[in-house]
């Protein structure tokens, strides 16, 4: 098991990419705590996580909080004593021309995909410095290296989030404290559920796991500051 004894935070773990990331920890040795606005969601993940004999424990929270943040991590300090890693997963989509997108939307935005990363890091930092150092993992999105249009709001953050990666990775050296982000590219999730497009040439939640238990193992000890993309390619179906 590549995460045994590993205690992890989860946000957005109730479900996408969120859900797999925490099933596959689990699998691998981890237990977790489960973060997300939804309880009955993450009751369901936390279900599942049991069967496969880890414990978890859920928290529900609005990531852009910084109040409900810190106690998240307080919480997830009182059950298990440490963290070892974090993934930053909590997300919203949202595609609309600049002249057409809203202040408050633009803001929200931000909020959830960018200062949510800011906030988790900043209130978990200590404690994995204390512990020995950590990983930290972003969940941002090709739409963070590349250009799209109609995606002005959602781009910025993911953007705003790969920069924070790098940054953040820099700062984390001298505690140990490694910091690296997955940029993936579509993914049939619930963000996704109305859009129209061929579901068989997107990526699967399931797709997009490995290289967080990658970054979260020991494996990845000596790699901080990078960001691994992850797009659909083959043949049409």
């Amino acid at each position: 098991m590549r995460l045994k004894n590993k205690i992890a935070i989860v946000t957005g773990a109730g479900r996408g990419i969120g859900k797999a990331i925490s099933i596959e920890y689990a699998k691998e040795g981890a237990d977790l705590l489960l973060i997300s606005r939804t309880e009955k969601e993450l009751e369901e993940t936390a279900r599942e996580i049991t069967l496969l004999g880890q414990k978890s424990s859920i928290f529900v929270c609005d990531v852009s909080k910084e109040d409900q943040v810190k106690n998240s991590i307080d919480y997830a300090l009182s059950e298990f004593k440490n963290v070892d890693i974090l993934v930053n997963n909590a997300g919203l989509g949202g595609f609309r021309p600049i002249w057409g997108t809203r202040l408050n939307n633009w803001n929200r935005m931000l909020e959830v995909n960018l200062t949510s990363n800011f906030l988790f890091t900043k209130h978990v930092w200590k404690s994995m410095k204390s512990n020995g150092g950590g990983s930290i993992i972003n969940v941002s999105s090709l739409s963070g290296t590349r250009a799209y249009p109609m995606y002005a709001s959602y781009s910025s953050s993911k953007w705003g989030q790969i920069g924070f990666t790098k940054t953040a990775a820099e700062e984390g050296k001298p505690d140990n404290i490694r910091v690296n982000a997955i940029a993936p590219g579509k993914v049939d999730t619930p963000m996704r559920e109305n859009v129209d497009e061929d579901k068989s040439r997107i990526l699967k939640s399931e797709d997009c796991v490995g290289a967080t238990i990658f970054f979260g193992s020991e494996e990845s000890r000596y790699i901080t500051g990078q960001v691994i993309e992850i797009e659909w390619f083959g043949p049409s179906p």
